[in-house]
């Protein structure tokens, strides 16, 4: 499969693709990849489009994620052109919907999937969605698309195991012709878990660190792997203080809670590592249980409107930072300036 590389973490995968490019997913319909972010699906999606073409397959595939879907719903229904939009996924050979959880709550464009779907089962076409969760633990997913999808061949997609974290790696170093000691290689790969692109980051950093002429050895891994520990640490004593502050459990905040005063502590603690830190949202998101940086993004500017608008939770905030300041948990020496950082500008009353 290209761009997605499937380790022993995942078998069901490979049967999964070869069913569908055999045209044999009638039997399996829908087939729906599920897993957390940073798993590949994405890739997957894409990887099996190509193969589709390049195996000889029918045209047209339909590769398009379920918030396009119901954004082009919406101009074909303001255009007066629902026929059209819908005759276009009918004559699809292969439909594929990406992050279906986007979807969650409208109703209508869930309804068009519905009949969609149960047209392309008739058709014998087959169809491909992903998802971060289980169809049926999605809230906002209408019954009747939960039922169907839940009827359909359930493919669970995990987080790169230390095997296929190694093998990635080998293939990095090869293309980019990367001097990289085979010890450095298999310590990058057992130490830095999560998904591929975190992996990739770590190796690329390195070999820039090392510079043309110098090869990435063990050493300079262990180096590397001591200064990123130092800075998970951080963002742990961040996240630990502000849950305390906020009277929440950390693994709440880490997790996958919205109930609003973890919400609450997950922003604030995703602004301070930003602001004492200086760390990129995808760096922060990558300790937040994971989440892609558009969602850390969303929760950071949150939290700064919340700032200039709330004042009990510009004192907690202020409070927290003051503390972890002086503790040591910062990018700079220089004196807090918390006022400039989370106060807002007062407004001109206009005479």
């Amino acid at each position: 499969m290209p761009y997605f590389l499937v380790g022993p973490e995942n078998p069901l995968v490979e049967p999964a693709v070869r069913a569908i490019l055999e045209g044999k997913p009638v039997h399996y319909f829908p087939v729906v990849f599920y897993g957390p972010t940073g798993v590949g699906k994405t890739h997957l999606a894409y990887g099996l489009a190509e193969a589709w073409k390049r195996t000889g397959n029918p045209g047209p595939v339909v590769l398009e994620t379920a918030i396009d879907f119901h954004r082009q719903l919406a101009d074909a229904l303001e255009s007066q052109a629902l026929v059209e939009f819908l005759e276009r996924r009918q004559r699809a050979k292969l439909w594929i919907l990406e992050d279906l959880e986007t979807i969650a709550g409208k109703s209508f464009t869930q309804l068009q999937c519905v009949q969609l779907l149960d047209q392309l089962q008739l058709q014998g076409t087959p169809l491909v969605l992903t998802c971060r969760v289980l169809p049926g633990c999605i809230p906002g997913l209408e019954a009747r698309l939960q039922s169907r999808l839940m009827r359909g061949l359930l493919v669970n997609l995990a987080l790169p195991s230390v095997q296929t974290r190694r093998r990635f790696l080998e293939e990095l170093v090869q293309n980019r012709q990367i001097r990289c000691a085979p010890e450095a290689i298999s310590l990058l790969a057992a130490r830095v878990q999560g998904p591929l692109v975190r992996v990739r980051k770590a190796l690329m950093e390195l070999a820039y660190l090392s510079g043309d002429r110098q090869s990435v050895h063990v050493q300079k891994v262990q180096t590397y792997l001591e200064q990123h520990h130092d800075v998970v640490g951080k963002i742990r004593k961040i996240a630990e203080l502000t849950a305390q502050q906020f009277s929440v459990r950390l693994r709440d905040v880490r997790g996958p809670s919205r109930k609003k005063q973890v919400v609450y502590a997950r922003g604030a603690a995703v602004y301070l590592a930003r602001q004492l830190l200086g760390l990129s949202f995808q760096q922060i998101g990558a300790f937040f249980g994971n989440r892609d940086h558009t969602t850390i993004l969303h929760s950071y500017q949150k939290t700064k409107k919340l700032l200039a608008d709330d004042p009990a939770v510009r004192h907690v905030v202020e409070t927290l930072y003051e503390k972890l300041h002086h503790e040591g948990l910062s990018k700079t020496t220089e004196t807090p300036r918390s006022e400039a950082l989370v106060r807002p500008k007062p407004k001109r009353l206009k005479t």
